[in-house]
């Protein structure tokens, strides 16, 4: 069990889907991708470690895996270890802290400071484009006429037929409303959707005690938060 991996997603599931709901999905996608009918091993091996760990393993996966629906990230650090390590827990709380807030807080000395900053800061993902998931895999898709296609994944979700919207005007589920799908985890991000890097501003003007700066934070999910320069 790969708690970095969307099992819902492979199935064309969502975390609110019931067992009968998964199990009608894993048959559906199971028929269309078995070698045995011209599908890839690969992906058919994909769709088998999906259901069987939602079936065997999903209590564990729905608390473990972000994905889950009983996932709570706060547990990352609350976890009680008998070898109890300080330098591990509190790397544990960093990177809950870092997933939470989006601001990022710079203190200064303003007779020292020269406009210039440098700072880390979290990116949308250019390889995945925020999504966490990788846009190379090759979906196998069995048309009407039993004849088999290969659409890159980068092309239309086949689940919405590239819409990004559901009957009900809603975000896609399987592909989060952008009408374009990925099987596979991110390996650029590690599903993350976003990637740590060194942000460089130079000619920074301040406004007093605390200086705001829009869209300079870190990126998670589609939001952005500000770079806050407080003076010391």
């Amino acid at each position: 069990m790969n708690l970095n991996i969307n099992y819902y997603s492979i199935l064309g599931a969502n975390n609110q889907s019931t067992e009968k709901e998964l199990k009608k999905f894993y048959y559906k996608l199971s028929m269309e991708h078995h070698p045995d009918r011209g599908g890839s091993q690969e992906v058919f091996a994909q769709i088998s470690e999906a259901y069987t760990v939602l079936s065997e393993k999903r209590t564990e996966y729905d608390k473990k895996s972000k994905f889950g629906k009983d996932y709570n990230e706060l547990e990352e650090f609350f976890k009680i270890d008998m070898e109890y390590n300080h330098k591990e827990a509190e790397k544990a709380y960093d990177d809950v802290k870092k997933r939470e807030i989006l601001d990022i807080i710079v203190t200064i000395d303003p007779e020292t400071f020269d406009g210039t900053l440098e700072f880390p800061r979290y990116v949308l993902c250019k390889t995945c484009k925020g999504t966490g998931r990788s846009m190379s895999a090759k979906i196998q898709i069995k048309g009407t006429d039993g004849k088999i296609k290969w659409f890159e994944s980068d092309d239309e979700c086949f689940i919405c037929e590239g819409e990004g919207k559901d009957r009900n005007n809603q975000n896609c589920f399987y592909c989060d409303g952008k009408g374009k799908v990925g099987i596979n985890p991110c390996k650029t991000c590690e599903s993350k959707g976003r990637t740590l890097g060194k942000q460089k501003l130079k000619d920074i003007k301040l406004t007093g005690d605390e200086t705001r700066i829009e869209s300079m934070g870190h990126w998670s999910r589609g939001r952005v938060g500000s770079l806050i320069i407080k003076t010391n």
